[in-house]
């Protein structure tokens, strides 16, 4: 059987022996990161001296010529190291948002560390990763096997460009797929005219005894994501400065969402994703919303929220969601804050065109916006002078008869 060579930056047994009385010396061979067998010795009074001191050699040679930055994963290395350091390495790049870092580490910590975090990298095959997205589908938890299969998949090819890992074994198994979507669902306009009446009647609602009642914007905040498809985090996170309200065209430009972070809700200064900065033209009933807000007075905060807290903090997107559905109650209808995204989509989809409606929203594609936002009218164009030419008398001339391609 052919003897295996040792792999780059390793080394061989280390055997030692005694040269004179009280002077030890302690070998190796050890292969660089270019391929070439180095012998290395170290000495010391005795044997074990001469094989620590050669052994320490080795591993600040291995460490300078950047071993530990590119072998620090082994076949024998358990997953939930291997997920301490990818999750290290996310934080490093520097590229991932910490709204996304949350999901990330949501997942990882409820669903892939109890299920990988015991086994070798080595064990983690397509079977293992099968049985595991296996049991989220049929918990009907689609979203969360998605999520799950792509953060492992990033884990694994982590694994695979350490060295650790031969291929990646996610790429094998099971491809998640959520059942047939239900149709996308929009607001009508006698429902909408609605809403906005019983939001600002629930706004103005009298104040409980012995009590005050807040100002909760709901009413402007609902205009607000009406007239402009914002998510509900980009809309709270808007602040004056994100404002141009005296200009030819009246507009607010996107460049932030609230998410929550240590425990506690913050602006983050950059939105879901590079596609979602963008710059709105405002309806007029969005700029009598936002003027009605501003001439109030609150307490902006730092960031200058233009929808702020009492405590001029980030709004709770959870706590509008709460108030919405308070606020529709004697409606009897369930719309929710991202109804109204749906609903500017569609409008604007198929007034104009599913580009518009896709600039609007901040999607990076019109797939996303296609699929998941615009309601398909399941009526074809009205193509009869199209079709009609199919059977209009030809004109043919008299000397070349019809052409039949």
């Amino acid at each position: 059987m052919p003897r295996v060579p040792l792999e780059p930056g390793r080394w061989g047994k280390v055997w030692r022996r005694e040269i004179k009385p009280g002077r030890w010396v302690a070998q190796a061979r050890y292969r660089d990161f270019a391929g070439v067998i180095h012998l290395m010795e170290a000495r010391g009074p005795s044997g074990a001296a001469a094989e620590r001191r050669l052994e320490d050699k080795l591993h600040n040679l291995t460490a300078e010529a950047g071993g530990d930055a590119l072998t620090p994963i082994a076949p024998t290395t358990k997953m939930t190291v291997v997920f301490d350091l990818w999750i290290a390495e996310k934080r490093a790049e520097g590229q991932v948002t910490e709204q996304s870092m949350t999901t990330y580490l949501g997942v990882l910590e409820r669903n892939l560390r109890p299920a990988f975090g015991e086994l070798r990298v080595r064990e983690v095959t397509p079977v293992a990763v099968n049985r595991v997205l296996m049991a989220l589908s049929t918990a009907q938890k689609f979203d969360t096997a998605r999520q799950a299969r792509n953060v492992m998949s990033q884990v694994m090819m982590m694994c695979v460009r350490y060295g650790a890992a031969p291929f990646n074994p996610v790429r094998d198994a099971v491809t998640v797929r959520k059942p047939k979507r239900d149709e996308v669902r929009t607001i009508g306009l006698e429902d909408i005219a609605l809403l906005r009446k019983a939001v600002r009647t629930w706004e103005n609602r009298p104040a409980l005894p012995r009590g005050k009642r807040n100002i909760t914007l709901l009413p402007q905040i609902v205009d607000t994501m009406l007239g402009t498809g914002l998510r509900i985090g980009e809309c709270l996170a808007l602040r004056e400065a994100d404002l141009d309200l005296d200009g030819p065209v009246p507009t607010l430009t996107v460049n932030g969402t609230v998410v929550r972070s240590g425990g506690q809700l913050i602006r983050q200064p950059k939105p879901k994703s590079d596609s979602s900065r963008r710059t709105i033209s405002l309806p007029d009933f969005v700029v009598t919303a936002i003027d009605e807000v501003l001439s109030l007075g609150l307490d902006g905060g730092p960031d200058g929220l233009v929808f702020p807290s009492t405590t001029g903090t980030p709004r709770s997107p959870g706590r509008v969601r709460e108030q919405f559905r308070q606020a529709q109650k004697d409606l009897g209808t369930t719309i929710t804050p991202h109804d109204f995204r749906r609903t500017v989509a569609t409008q604007v989809a198929n007034v104009t065109s599913l580009g518009n409606a896709t600039a609007l929203l901040g999607h990076a594609d019109e797939a996303t916006t296609s699929r998941h936002y615009v309601q398909r009218t399941h009526a074809a164009p009205d193509l009869r002078e199209v079709i009609d030419q199919l059977v209009a008398p030809p004109t043919v001339d008299d000397d070349v008869g019809p052409t039949i391609a």
